[in-house]
């Protein structure tokens, strides 16, 4: 039906008007004919309105959103781990950086000691002191983290070598990465308390491995601009044979270089080979990069048999609590992921 006459307007808002109001008598001729066929078969129509009175949004069924997937829900009783508040405030207290090397040395240790046990392992932990991008970064925690693996990989009478990369290169072009520096003597003045007979002290080559070596530990490997460690890591893996090597913190990216180092030529070689190392450690907090704050929550994994678990960060300052939100057992989660659980979150 055509709209009554008080409502037929000939100024330009009201030819729009006018052309609006005949496509929907259009629209409502149509779905009345529509019903009229339908009650001929016997069968019925809905209009396709939302349950709460609104219309409903395009690409989408009407009625309530359904209930989010609970795949990736914690057990039930499985309220995580109690992760230490106030991460931002640097230096962290002792007691915090114990908590983060209990908890990696853990992981560890029962990745190449327990009833099936890896040779090829690493372990990534990144909070504010371990973070080598950020400005509050602390050589110190890093090599306390090492001693504590150590020991604990001692404990049982077994030896142990710390090893870190030297200088790469030859004549003026030698180089290494400025996070290292100075590190091989710092770990030879170490006190390394009652494992000091158990715990040795070598570089990254093929000639560090010796016969009675039970464990490698490498600290933080790392490329560089015009060097790559990956064959000085391929030569030890050949010497250590079958023996555990856990790498800490490494990070084998490529750095394109001048003369085809780390070029595009073999970069696929070079990423399996990396794949190859199981990551038996892992946590980090998330942030809005390029920021380092505020912390939105923080990613861990402890190694096989467990899964990875993603936090959500609350409060503020004494608080703050991080609260378990999802776990997956599948791998670690995509940032997409991440942002829809996590960052997407803050915004609503």
């Amino acid at each position: 039906a055509s709209p009554p006459a008080s409502t037929c307007f000939s100024s330009p808002v009201g030819n729009i008007l006018n052309a609006k109001s005949s496509l929907l008598s259009a629209a409502s001729a149509r779905l009345r004919h529509r019903a009229l066929e339908c009650s001929r078969r016997g069968t019925h129509v809905t209009a396709m309105a939302s349950t709460d009175g609104r219309p409903t949004p395009p690409g989408r069924a009407p009625g309530r959103p359904k209930p989010e997937s609970d795949v990736n829900m914690p057990a039930e009783g499985y309220e995580g781990v109690d992760i230490p508040i106030m991460l931002n405030n640097c230096p962290h207290p002792r007691d915090v950086r114990a908590w983060f090397y209990a908890d990696c040395a853990e992981s560890v240790a029962g990745a190449v000691t327990g009833n099936d046990p890896r040779n090829r392992v690493k372990a990534v932990i990144e909070f504010p002191e371990l973070n080598i991008d950020g400005d509050v970064y602390r050589v110190g925690t890093l090599l306390e983290l090492v001693r504590e693996v150590a020991m604990r990989l001692a404990a049982d009478g077994k030896k142990v070598r710390v090893c870190v990369q030297g200088s790469m290169g030859s004549g003026v072009f030698q180089a290494m990465p400025m996070s290292l520096s100075g590190i091989g003597r710092i770990l030879e003045l170490m006190d390394w308390g009652d494992a000091a007979e158990f715990i040795r002290i070598g570089a990254i080559s093929g000639d560090a491995p010796q016969e009675d070596d039970d464990y490698f530990i490498l600290v933080a490997p790392q490329n560089i601009q015009g060097h790559a460690v990956l064959p000085r890591l391929r030569e030890m893996e050949e010497a250590a044979g079958d023996r555990p090597i856990i790498m800490i913190n490494p990070r084998l990216g490529d750095i394109e270089s001048a003369n085809n180092v780390m070029s595009v030529r073999g970069r696929g070689e070079r990423r399996e080979y990396v794949r190859g190392w199981e990551q038996v450690y892992h946590f980090r907090l998330l942030y809005r990069k390029p920021y380092f704050f505020p912390i939105y929550g923080a990613l861990r994994y402890a190694g096989p048999g467990s899964k990875w678990e993603l936090y959500r960060k609350f409060g503020k300052m004494e608080g703050e609590e991080y609260t378990l939100q999802r776990t997956y057992g599948d791998g670690e989660p995509n940032s997409a992921e991440i942002t829809r659980i996590i960052l997407a979150k803050y915004t609503q």
